[in-house]
């Protein structure tokens, strides 16, 4: 001190230069900490969300139950019933019975093949693969078989004699009822869309390929000798008769998500 004036320690100088240096520090450090506490946050909500996603059971799984109403108008008119499980994985399961009932089927009456009576029933089984970013796509393979019984009085032909040109010829007839098993069996290879709705509704369409094989046996009994002469209609009915063949499809379906009674989420 001199004169009564009193210098200032250069260390205690608040001078503007150190105040934003210690405004740069303690911004840095509330930085720092905020950042801290964003991360910490974030990764705990994470966890929580991880957490408190439901591990997949069959109970809790979403299920849909389907129809196909293309199915009624089909050469063979089935009712039906699907019903898809959605898997882990971004995959799926779909089982589905029809009946064929015999009051529908108009192609198989006497203006078109005379068969007396006409039913069965199908079952079928698929299973899918939905994209893993367009969710509702899909490809599937499954396998369907189809029963028809067909029931006919047929007339057999007695005394079979044959032609020099190989031709059948028969001295007379016999009218006998006969029972026609028609199996077929379909390879089914689709590609689909499947959209829900108000998560409550389900609209499905697909086209593909199906590789279907028909097999023929019928074991009612013929009066020894007799010759079963070629039968008309659409169908090949002879004991024994097998094809295979590809035929491409198309299809479309509507449903709803299951309800609790029928197996979905409660």
């Amino acid at each position: 001190m001199k004169g009564g004036e009193f210098r200032h320690s250069p260390l205690f100088s608040p001078s503007p230069h150190h105040n934003i240096r210690i405004m740069k520090n303690l911004c840095a450090v509330v930085f720092l900490l905020t950042s801290s506490f964003v991360i910490g946050q974030t990764q705990e909500a994470e966890t929580d969300s991880i957490d408190s996603v439901e591990p997949w059971t069959w109970a809790n799984a979403t299920k849909y139950v389907k129809f196909s109403p293309l199915d009624v108008f089909s050469v063979v008119p089935t009712f039906g019933i699907d019903y898809e499980v959605k898997m882990k994985n971004g995959s799926g399961l779909q089982a589905g019975i029809a009946g064929v009932p015999p009051t529908l089927q108009i192609l198989a009456g006497e203006a078109f093949n005379g068969y007396d009576k006409m039913g069965g029933y199908k079952l079928r089984f698929e299973g899918r693969a939905y994209m893993p970013v367009k969710t509702n796509r899909y490809i599937s393979a499954g396998l369907s078989f189809r029963h028809l019984i067909i029931r006919d009085v047929v007339a057999v032909g007695m005394e079979e004699v044959i032609g020099e040109f190989g031709q059948s010829t028969f001295a007379y007839f016999m009218n006998v009822p006969m029972v026609f098993n028609r199996f077929n069996t379909h390879f089914e290879f689709k590609y689909g869309f499947q959209k829900v709705i108000q998560n409550s509704v389900v609209i499905e369409m697909y086209m593909g390929l199906s590789l279907r094989s028909i097999r023929v046996q019928s074991n009612s009994e013929i009066p020894l000798g007799a010759g079963l002469p070629d039968q008309r209609g659409m169908w090949t009915l002879a004991d024994g008769h097998k094809l295979t063949y590809p035929v491409p499809i198309f299809g479309f379906k509507f449903g709803f998500l299951a309800p609790s009674w029928m197996g979905g989420k409660k």
